[in-house]
């Protein structure tokens, strides 16, 4: 229905929070009264919201809804129901599907999907390889020229091999995406030279405590400032996906903001609730179903990152949505994803 009369619900605005009424007529919030008192027409549909929150259609910055390639796990229909019925109204997609999105061409026929097959708003993210800046060009243009396709929301780089095929850790590579593409970089950070050096470490165990101290908060820390510093040297807009450790939030303080300061690098992180919620008691008790790259940590770094998110250091919650089966989850440490 058109016309709908939310009243008495705990309304999420810019600058504040406030019990009162929402008016929507022919799809459109036409009146918002704090205190309450919109009276409805007769065609108007009324709710009472008492005790509940009306925020606006959220946004998830990072989602993996397997579209192309693994249908049994999800695809951008599906993912977008499930998106659509938790309020999320718009996500960004990421690139590391079956085959993975690396080229334009794959871009427009993903772009092409998602306008059939989603009910929300999406975007996508184009995946960096150690040899396709020129793709990346074409699909978000350079420093002189940038592009905006719609559809298309930024470039992702795995500086740490995670699940897919896309992996960028060496420097030259790096330093060309940073110094010759346009937009935004988002970027797994995750040091691929210590997790190789450090593998030895976990080999024959089978408990899912080997699985952050194999990927430790070090092998993140390292790659959160190597992306970081190439963000600042070529003034590249960055954001650091799913930030993990508290010696990364804490150091992140002062560098990251909602807005950029003059000639700075525009620098932004995120958190996901799996990383506010969960810690080395639950990775226990849960065991493979809370196997994730960069993995669930400790108690102290779960703090942490609550402080920074309250001070604004962390600038947004994203869910790193990324389905599997269940069998697949079955297999145990290491080889369940």
């Amino acid at each position: 229905m058109s016309n709908l009369l939310i009243q008495n619900a705990t309304m999420l605005l810019p600058e504040t929070t406030v019990v009162g009424d929402l008016l929507i007529e022919n799809g459109i919030i036409s009146a918002i009264q704090p205190g309450g008192g919109l009276v409805a027409n007769d065609d108007v549909r009324t709710i009472d919201a008492t005790g509940l929150h009306l925020l606006p259609g959220l946004i998830d910055p990072q989602v993996h809804f397997r579209d192309p390639g693994q249908p049994e796990k999800e695809d951008l229909y599906t993912g977008s129901c499930a998106a659509a019925s938790g309020g999320i109204t718009s996500f960004l997609d990421m690139p590391n599907n079956v085959p993975s999105q690396t080229t334009l061409q794959s871009m427009h026929e993903k772009i092409a999907t998602g306008n059939r097959r989603c009910v929300t708003n999406f975007g996508f993210f184009i995946g960096a390889t150690e040899s396709n800046v020129d793709e990346l060009k074409k699909a978000v243009g350079s420093p002189e020229s940038p592009i905006a396709i719609p559809g298309i929301c930024g470039i992702k780089i795995f500086m740490g091999s995670s699940t897919g095929d896309l992996l960028v850790n060496d420097s030259d590579a790096l330093h060309e995406i940073f110094t010759n593409t346009a937009g935004l970089i988002a970027v797994h950070a995750e040091d691929e030279t210590r997790m190789d050096e450090r593998k030895k470490l976990i080999e024959g165990r089978t408990d899912m405590a080997a699985h952050a101290e194999w990927r430790d908060d070090e092998t993140a820390m390292i790659a959160t400032k190597r992306a970081v510093a190439y963000a600042q040297e070529t003034g590249h807009r960055l954001h650091v996906l799913h930030l993990t450790s508290g010696i990364e939030a804490d150091w992140l303080n002062g560098i990251t903001s909602l807005h950029g300061n003059g000639e700075d690098a525009h620098i932004t992180t995120e958190v996901l609730p799996q990383h506010l919620t969960y810690d080395e008691r639950d990775v226990e008790r849960l065991g493979t179903r809370l196997k994730m790259n960069p993995p669930i940590r400790y108690q102290k770094d779960k703090q942490t990152l609550w402080n920074r998110l309250h001070d604004g250091t962390i600038a947004c919650i994203a869910t790193d949505h990324a389905p599997h089966t269940l069998e697949s989850k079955a297999k145990g440490f290491p080889a369940a994803p």
